[in-house]
């Protein structure tokens, strides 16, 4: 077979373009440790790799989720503790003015202690956050959920929403407590509010009979507000259970996708050597041989 002198030129040109490229191609990869630089570097690797990261974005959104419903449950139990705290004092100004013997200087004191106190209810359930939404109204954040109508009768203007939020690809969590959760119908702000009003008369009878009412009122509402304290610490230990886990899914995701896409040096200098093993080689037979002619023979 004869192999033209045009051909041969071409050839070995080829050859020589083929060892550039592939040792161009490996010193990119040990320069940027990036094995894959084009999806025709390795098409399956690529995939792969693109759904390693949708997986690890999607992780990310996890953490942002739970952090923020960390953030907003924290916060909403910090003022559910404050109920809880002025209600034990409301509980015990209450539980004396049951005392049938108390005359109307005492009953006017403690009307003036609860003239505080109770009012302190009503800004704690009405709480906003640092952006000046409202912690209790369910979505309507904008809204502030317990106010009194022109009757003087307190309504919850809220919504019944409990927002769930993803925290894994099974898993959701609530986001936020409803002020119809924590005073069903407004029954003891409306009794609180009587309550006040009665007592700030300073009847001479005493409030004997509705001291003792208004302490089952304080009775059941402390117990549902404990109760969505409980709640909230609930949650926020599954949460940390729940974090542990997506982290472990997250470091096993990493090390895969590490191993794809990062460079393997040994073999990529083995490699690279080769190519300019060969190059060398090409280019030192290329530029003997193109200095051969006819006139050398004669």
């Amino acid at each position: 077979m004869r192999v033209s002198s045009n051909q041969y030129h071409l050839t070995t040109i080829r050859n020589i373009q083929q060892s550039t490229a592939e040792y161009s191609k490996l010193s990119t990869q040990l320069a940027t440790n990036q094995r894959i630089q084009n999806p025709s570097d390795d098409p399956l690797g690529s995939v792969m790799l693109l759904t390693l990261n949708s997986e690890l974005t999607k992780l990310d959104q996890y953490k942002s989720n739970m952090n923020a419903v960390h953030f907003n449950l924290g916060q909403q139990e910090t003022q559910l503790s404050s109920i809880v705290n002025t209600l034990y004092s409301i509980q015990e100004i209450v539980t004396t003015a049951a005392d049938g013997t108390m005359g109307q200087a005492e009953l006017e004191a403690f009307s003036q202690e609860l003239a505080v106190l109770m009012p302190g209810i009503v800004d704690l359930l009405n709480a906003k956050d640092g952006n000046g939404n409202y912690y209790f109204s369910g979505s309507l954040t904008d809204v502030k959920p317990f106010e009194r109508d022109g009757a003087g009768v307190y309504q919850y203007n809220g919504d019944n929403r409990v927002r769930q939020i993803a925290v894994s690809d099974n898993s959701s969590v609530p986001g936020n407590i409803v002020g119809s959760a924590l005073d069903p119908g407004v029954n003891f702000l409306n009794e609180m509010q009587t309550y006040l009003d009665l007592i700030s008369t300073a009847p001479a009878g005493g409030v004997g009979d509705e001291s003792r009412d208004m302490l089952g009122h304080i009775s059941s509402f402390l117990a549902t507000v404990s109760g969505e304290i409980t709640r909230i610490g609930g949650t926020l230990a599954s949460l940390e259970e729940m974090a542990l886990g997506n982290e472990d899914i997250a470091l096993f995701t990493e090390t895969l996708r590490d191993d794809i896409k990062e460079v393997d040096y040994p073999e990529a200098y083995v490699k690279m050597n080769q190519a300019m093993a060969s190059y060398e080689s090409s280019l030192k037979v290329y530029s003997s041989v193109s200095r051969l002619t006819l006139f050398s023979y004669v």
